[in-house]
């Protein structure tokens, strides 16, 4: 059977996609499903079946599984262990200067409901103590949300900040700030009665990805490395650097779940999930 994973079309997927086109084994049969749209949907398309495992952004996986308790949605390891730095756009002749700016009611572009581009102007909002809850305007992918914030609909959103450089060098949207949560960046989510089945497969699954990402980030070198970024995924060899020089992948996609925890007290605060317990959303499978 086939192991059916859900990811970005991002460079944090880039040492996934570079392994399977590279022979890099991982002990069974893996199709990368790309999602566009992000967590928000994958979440949606692992509820539904439509997926097997999804590599969400965790604060967005956190509230998939808080809005989705029947479904058994579980959060079972942890992909990218650094956090994921969010940065705040506005169309490029915007007159906010600041973050701070937002804090009396702005509409935030939001690729869908659930999504890490929602549940982390909730945050920002809650961090920074703004005067009210944000309000919000479904835009779509990161095209959509740029043309949200150049004719109005939004007046700005959060997006992974590597992956905003080039509409940035373009001067499609301009750069407010950056919102960087504590949290490890990416998490794996499956149902857990399927966690329960393919405790083995999934054990299989994080030591391949953790080896790939290891290779990808040391061993095939910086010049492949960027080379293939770029080609595989449009970004420039400078900003593929930058990128690289923070992140840190899991090595053996271990949960820490006091910091899962921080998480969920983070969320609740933030309005976005609540009297869910650290329990609610961490399955561990058996090897």
């Amino acid at each position: 059977m086939v192991l059916r994973v859900g990811c970005v079309p991002e460079h944090f997927s880039a040492p996934l996609m570079y392994a399977t086109q590279n022979g890099q084994d991982p002990g069974e049969e893996i199709e990368l499903v790309m999602c566009k749209l992000g967590t928000g949907d994958m979440v949606k398309r692992v509820v539904a079946g439509e997926l097997d495992v999804a590599i969400c952004v965790t604060e967005g996986l956190v509230a998939g599984i808080g809005n989705n308790r029947e479904s058994g949605l579980k959060l079972f390891g942890t992909y990218v262990d650094s956090p994921l730095p969010w940065a705040v756009s506005v169309k490029a002749d915007s007159e906010l200067c600041t973050v701070d700016d937002l804090a009396f009611g702005a509409t935030f572009g939001i690729s869908r409901p659930g999504s890490g581009s929602e549940v982390m102007a909730r945050y920002a909002s809650s961090q920074y103590e703004w005067a009210g809850p944000p309000k919000f305007a479904v835009l779509g992918d990161v095209h959509g949300l740029i043309r949200g914030v150049q004719d109005g609909r939004a007046d700005a959103f959060l997006w992974e900040r590597t992956t905003m450089q080039r509409h940035y060098t373009q001067g499609a949207v301009r750069y407010l700030g950056t919102v960087r949560p504590p949290w490890p960046a990416f998490s794996y989510a499956a149902l857990s009665p399927f966690i329960g089945a393919h405790g083995a497969r999934l054990r299989r699954l994080q030591q391949w990805a953790g080896a790939a990402a290891a290779r990808f980030m040391g061993e095939i070198g910086e010049q492949q490395r960027a080379a293939f970024v770029c080609q595989a995924l449009g970004y420039a060899a400078e900003d593929v650097a930058a990128w690289a020089a923070y992140v840190q992948f899991s090595g053996d996609g271990a949960v820490d779940t006091a910091r899962i925890g921080k998480t969920v007290a983070a969320l609740e605060r933030a309005g976005v999930v609540a009297g869910l317990a650290t329990a609610d959303v961490v399955m561990t499978p058996d090897a």
